[in-house]
């Protein structure tokens, strides 16, 4: 039963005794995480990824009702495999990571409300309101090549902030990204991340977690046997490809295990890996699929080195027709 404290906080029971403080997280129970989704329906399932569900959710707060979304980590153990406090483990970390001072606020990544550790739910709520995973936008129609563009330029300068601040993401893929009601793209899933405030290390068991048809193929193939930022630089180079192809990557397909391999065979000097539905957007310059196109096969190169840092993508994005003419609208209407 939804609570309210005698400071008069969200509806929720406070973690701390001492309250309210903005930015203190709730502590809630199975029952509050099954009214605000209606008992994990599944018309407000969000998504699947590697380690949990998302879902919709509806907080009521007195006479106003709350948009959130809903993580449970683990919830089907014949999908998520774990073991021993390996799922614990991911829940408390991402709790730290979301809470660092140098990462809370960030505009692309989730904002925590609450979280329930009760039994074997292990959940974290949002203040967040889904339109739709960035993975079933990719082939839709609607999606056109300014809101790709923009978002993959947002998604790279995301990478660039937190490989700034000594994290690798290591499950960088679109189904665990959102974009919401405005279509911003908002990162909500982080079980594989190391580095930075965490102070973890990387476990090479976290492979069998690796987000399939993203993970950088030269950990096994050149024999470094461990991530780096380069595979993030990976992962998005494979998103980049399902931005401007349309294709995506779908598990169980032996054929797309090689969205990358495709690129770098397919590729030759000026081509365009840009989808045809896409070349008669009035926002698309061919200029720009040339050159997105190449950014996209040097970033899923086979060996790392030879690819570009997240700083270099970001200043190639950002020098796109597509950004430098928002960029000229801006300016002319402030």
């Amino acid at each position: 039963m939804l609570r309210r404290c005698a400071a008069g906080c969200i509806n929720l029971p406070c973690i701390q005794k001492k309250c309210p403080a903005e930015d203190e997280l709730h502590k809630l129970t199975l029952e509050d995480l099954c009214l605000f989704t209606s008992q994990f329906s599944p018309k407000n399932l969000v998504g699947v990824t590697h380690l949990g569900k998302l879902y919709r959710g509806k907080m009521v707060i007195g006479d106003i009702t709350k948009d959130v979304a809903v993580k449970i980590i683990g919830l089907d153990e014949r999908v998520f495999k774990y073991t021993g406090n390996d799922k614990l483990e991911r829940f408390e970390y991402e709790l730290k990571f979301l809470q660092a001072p140098r990462i809370k606020g960030n505009p692309n990544l989730v904002k925590v409300i609450g979280y329930c550790q009760e039994e074997e739910t292990l959940g974290i709520v949002y203040d967040l309101n889904p339109h739709d995973t960035l993975e079933n936008l990719i082939t839709r129609a609607d999606f056109n090549w300014k809101q790709r563009v923009k978002t993959a330029l947002t998604l790279a300068r995301l990478l660039n902030y937190l490989h700034d601040r000594k994290y690798l993401i290591r499950n960088f893929a679109p189904y665990h990204i959102v974009l919401d009601q405005d279509f911003t793209p908002i990162m909500f899933e982080f079980g594989l991340l190391v580095g930075g405030v965490l102070g973890n290390t990387i476990n090479e068991s976290d492979l069998r977690c690796a987000p399939y048809g993203y993970m950088d193929a030269s950990i096994f193939e050149y024999g470094t046997d461990t991530f780096s930022v380069r595979s993030d630089v990976f992962a998005f180079g494979v998103l980049l490809l399902n931005f401007i192809s349309k294709r995506v990557v779908e598990y169980g397909n032996p054929l797309d295990r090689a969205l990358d391999l495709w690129a770098l065979k397919e590729f030759k000097p000026g081509c365009s890996f840009v989808h045809q539905s896409l070349l008669s957007d009035p926002g698309f310059d061919l200029l720009d699929g040339a050159a997105i196109t190449k950014l996209a096969e040097q970033c899923v190169e086979e060996q790392p080195k030879k690819r570009p840092n997240m700083k270099e993508v970001v200043a190639r994005l950002e020098g796109l027709r597509a950004v430098q003419e928002h960029v000229e609208e801006i300016n002319v209407h402030p």
